[in-house]
């Protein structure tokens, strides 16, 4: 505003000029505050063709890069079948090379996966089933998936997934795939220390795990 007053011509009805010696003290202010304008829009070139130059610097070197998170996948397979199961994902990349999948058994996949995956699970020529990766965590992790039965009727499968958070401290994933009438209870129990002679055997910590 204080410029726009100044540069511009007064309105007619504007009172006369005030005197010479304050018309020339308006008109230093106005070069003193021209002069740092005009350094300060230099300075501002100057530092936006800088951060121009440092921009392309670091993508000429490398710097910016996207985020790539390591991502394990683990298989278990908890379907109760005498055939044992191959993995594919899509439907030529076979991940189970070194053999298929018997019942109870868990690997790691190092394969990385990406949104809109799909891995198949066939018993020889016939397909099991099918799980579609919709969403991956933004963190490294182990991606736990459980192919198990879906009912005691039919031979149809069902999938349960788990996240392992990317922590120190060791974590357990329970999963109950089982689906007949028979009820079980889980505990955690202390790992039994041998003990050296003439020490009191005292009985291991016993704790019911509760779970949804």
């Amino acid at each position: 505003a204080i410029w726009a007053v100044t540069a511009g011509n007064p309105p007619r009805s504007a009172a006369p000029a005030p005197p010479t010696h304050r018309s020339h003290s308006m008109a230093a202010v106005l070069t003193v505050l021209g002069a740092l304008a005009a350094v300060a829009g230099a300075s501002q070139v100057q530092q936006a063709h800088l951060a121009g130059r440092g921009a392309a610097s670091m993508r000429g070197g490398g710097f910016v890069r996207g985020m790539e998170f390591k991502h394990r996948l683990r298989i278990c397979n908890a379907y109760p079948y005498s055939a044992a199961m191959d993995v594919y994902r899509g439907h030529g990349e076979k991940l189970t090379g070194d053999g298929p999948m018997a019942y109870k058994d868990c690997r790691d996949f190092a394969a990385p996966l990406k949104a809109g995956d799909r891995l198949e699970f066939r018993v020889g020529d016939a397909q099991a089933g099918t799980f579609s990766v919709s969403d991956l965590p933004n963190n490294d992790a182990v991606l736990l998936l459980v192919i198990h039965r879906h009912d005691v009727e039919s031979t149809a499968v069902s999938f349960e997934s788990h996240v392992f958070a990317n922590l120190l401290n060791a974590q357990v994933a329970v999963i109950d795939t089982y689906r007949g009438k028979a009820k079980a209870h889980t505990r955690i129990v202390d790992v039994v220390k041998p003990k050296k002679d003439g020490e009191k055997e005292e009985p291991p910590k016993s704790e019911e795990l509760r779970f949804d």
